[in-house]
């Protein structure tokens, strides 16, 4: 399965890619995210407000499914969604999502 499937959405602040949001590929109705360094969960909820603005399809009493990440985690992102290349792996397992990496692109292995 190709990233760019998974309807992948920058995280920005202050004009800058901070990190990235993506449906879960095994949970499709959740949303997983990935930081270049994970800043306070308050700040990750406004980030994901922003990049969920508008997109109304999955919400449900008025909130979206979004996994957030444990602050202070830090992953290497390199590239453009089609190619995209994250390190370590993005490990959703404690909230029931998907476990796994993302390499040139492409979901490689993982699971719940």
């Amino acid at each position: 399965m190709r990233l760019t499937e998974l309807e992948p959405r920058w995280l920005v602040k202050d004009g800058r890619r901070v990190g990235f949001i993506f449906r879960c590929p095994t949970r499709r109705q959740c949303w997983q995210s990935c930081f270049l360094a994970s800043p306070p969960h308050r700040e990750q909820w406004a980030l994901f407000a922003e990049a969920l603005k508008g997109d109304d399809e999955d919400r449900e009493f008025g909130r979206h499914d979004v996994q957030g990440s444990r602050e202070g985690t830090h992953w290497s992102i390199e590239g453009e969604f089609e190619n995209l290349t994250v390190r370590p792996s993005i490990d959703g397992s404690p909230g029931g999502n998907w476990h796994g990496f993302i390499t040139n692109g492409e979901i490689v292995g993982g699971g719940v």
